[in-house]
Order: structure tokens, then sequence, then C-alpha cells
């Protein structure tokens, strides 16, 4: 039996064919979500497929960015109202223009659309939409763990749909599972969806690492049990981790199973670092990947966050096999992995100072706006994706 999502009333029900249908109003198209049609012997990528283009059928590709942000708590006062932060949101997107976007570190605020106080809805009309109208929506968010700290989802409804948001652990904050699925332009003809999931992680900061390892783990621990290999799947945000030796990175990258394993783009597949790596210690031997701080001093330009300018790597976009190796029409572009905003020049010293270069990985405004939003850099990697043509793909692991 097969668990159908109808998007368009937000209700799930069961099937017992091995087609579901999820119908959308995109514009003026329906678009039709099905289960995959072929059933390898292994979920691995490389096996072959009938890859014969149907009748009708488009060849295209697209690429989608994906970006997480911390967004140094947004919403609760510390850095100003949110209206005071907004501007430097939009010059951020204008200048990133992601196509999935995390932010994590808002604080609380209600879940009802509509609602005062509702900071997606804030960050979608006053910041996304403000800039490319009309392009992006939020999942829904959670507040299981009913924390002071929350974080949102969101993505360019002209490329992607939303399916469902899964909460794997709450513990202190939610740990939330998101489903998409790509627009194909060919989805109509063949029936034939390609999803990406997403995992959105904002875990306990401090030095020692017990509380987040525990978080991290578990997190794991229940997307294995959910699927029996992995499929499209990022999992992304601020892990707080202070060197790849800590037992929650361990966790994501480390599994006897190889198709369970999780690989963080610079170590593999860029292969432009190597394990064991402590960022903490030899910072200036990751200075391009850097994550805290934007800011060389804590006072400047307020007392929100930390400063020192950039000294660990906090935040990591870690990709399933399936996005590695492209077996399933979509696939990581080598290389395409970057800390936003760093020159790799950066260390101690704030995203926009002028010592010891001047930094030209961006136009200034947005450096300067990225110094205003958060004292975290962005990370983002590219996503290439293939039109579907055949109807014919790798079958998606069944969810538990």
């Amino acid at each position: 039996m097969l668990c159908c999502c109808n998007i368009m009333k937000n209700r799930c029900f069961r099937l017992s064919k091995s087609c579901c249908v999820a119908a959308i109003l995109f514009g003026i198209v329906t678009i039709s979500a099905c289960k995959k049609t072929y059933q390898p012997a292994s979920p691995l990528p490389g096996n072959t497929y009938d890859t014969t283009p149907l009748p009708n059928t488009v060849d295209k590709t697209d690429t989608l960015q994906v970006v997480a942000y911390n967004i140094l708590n947004y919403g609760d006062g510390c850095q100003g109202p949110p209206d005071s932060l907004d501007g430097y949101g939009r010059t951020f997107v204008q200048y990133a223009r992601p196509d999935v976007l995390s932010c994590e570190k808002l604080a609380a605020f209600p879940l009802q659309p509509g609602a005062v106080g509702n900071l997606a809805d804030e960050i979608r009309d006053s910041v996304l939409n403000a800039v490319f109208p009309g392009r992006y929506a939020y999942a829904t968010p959670t507040q299981v763990a009913n924390s002071s700290k929350m974080s949102v989802l969101f993505y360019n409804r002209l490329k992607l749909t939303y399916v469902y948001t899964k909460t794997l652990l709450a513990d202190v904050e939610d740990f939330d599972l998101y489903k998409l699925f790509y627009n194909d332009v060919n989805l109509r003809l063949t029936h034939d969806t390609t999803f990406l999931y997403v995992i959105v992680n904002h875990t306990q900061s401090g030095t020692a690492s017990t509380a987040r390892d525990y978080q991290v783990t578990n997190v794991m621990k229940t997307l294995r049990a959910k699927f029996a290999y992995l499929p499209n799947l990022v999992n992304m945000g601020d892990f707080n981790v202070h060197s790849s030796n800590e037992a929650g990175y361990q966790s994501i990258i480390s599994a006897k199973d190889s198709a369970a394993m999780m690989s963080d783009p610079p170590f593999y597949p860029d292969m432009q670092l190597a394990y064991p790596a402590n960022w903490d210690a030899r910072p200036d031997l990751f200075a391009p990947y850097l994550t805290t701080s934007t800011r060389g001093s804590i006072n400047i330009p307020n007392t929100c966050g930390t400063g020192d300018g950039a000294k660990s790597w906090y935040d990591h976009i870690f990709i399933s096999p399936w996005l590695v190796k492209g077996g399933n029409y979509m696939q990581y572009i080598p290389h395409s992995y970057a800390t936003i905003g760093n020159d790799g020049n950066r260390v101690s010293v704030s995203i926009n100072s002028t010592t010891p270069v001047v930094n030209t990985s961006a136009p200034a405004d947005v450096l300067d706006a990225m110094f205003q939003f958060s004292n975290k850099y962005p990370v983002s990697i590219k996503l290439l994706v293939r039109a579907n043509r055949s109807g014919h793909s790798i079958a998606d692991p069944v969810e538990k």
C-alpha cells in the first residue's frame, strides 16, 4: 500500500495501486506525481533501464541552487525588528537566487499562515517574493519541541512542489524531513516523479558535543530506519560541529551500508579536503569553508551572536549517494559547494574587512548586507536536474 498526499487538500490517503497521483495547480497546468514505474534489482545507481524517449517529451536540464543559512535570532529583537533586517535579506536573495533555502535560528512564531508574527510569512513576503514576486513558498513548519528557536524551508515553487513535512526528532528543537518533487516539463507524459528530500538541522551549540551528537545521531538513526537506502537527499543546516571526529558528524558520513552513507562535498566527491579534519584547531587549513563568524567584533554591528571573524565550520550540506552519482535525474555539480561571501581570507576578520585583502567574492553591498543580517556565512551547493523523458528510473525507496 502507498501513502499518497493530496497536496491541494493537504491530506493523505492510502491506495492499493502502484500509481499515486498528486494533482496540483501550477499556473494553469495540472501536474501528476506518480510512483516509479521501474523496479531494479539493486537500489544503487549504475543500473540500466530503458531510456528511450517517449513521444513529445522535451530534452531539458536545470540547476537547483540549495542554500542553508543560520539567520541569527531573526524575529526576537536581538538585532532589531524584522523590517529593519529584511532589506539586507533582499540584497542577499537578489545575489544568491536560492531555489531551496533553509533558514535556521528564527525566533519561535505562530504556525498558522497569516497569523500576526508568523516569521515564515514575513520572510516569504518581505524578503523572497519582494525580490522575485510569486516565486517562493514555504514548507509547513513544526513546533513539536516547543522551542524558542525554529527552522523554515523555503522553495522556488516554479521549480518544486511541496509534498510533506515529517519530524524525525524533537529534542530542544525540531529536526524535520521535507519531501518535494521537481516540476519536470515531461511529468504529464512520463508520470515518473523525481523527488527531493531535505533535512534541516540546528543542533545544540557548545564546546562539548554530547547534546548535538545525540541529536544528529538519532536523526540519522530514524532516517535509516525509514529508508532502506537513501533517495535524492540533502541534510543541511547549522550542526555546530567542531571537528570531523565528533560522533554526530561520524553518524552522517559512516554507516555499515554504503547506500545509507552521506558525503560532505569538499571531502567527497570534490576531494579538496581529507579526514581527519579539525577546523577549530587549525582554521587556517579550512579557511574557504569557515562559516562562523562574518563579524570581527562581538560589538559591531550589534552584540547579538559571536565575533572574532571566521574561525569554525559549523554549517554543512551533506548529500546522499544518489546525488553524488546522479543515478536518479538529480546530481551534485562537482565543486559547486561554496561558503557564500568567504574568499578564504577571512580568518579572524570580518566578511567586509579590507585586510588582509579586499573581499571580491561577492559585490560589496552583498557582503555588507550579510555582515548586517547574520553572524553566520550561508553554505550552498548546486544540483543538476535532467528531465525524465523515458518514464523509467531507479525505484525510490519505500518509506517505512
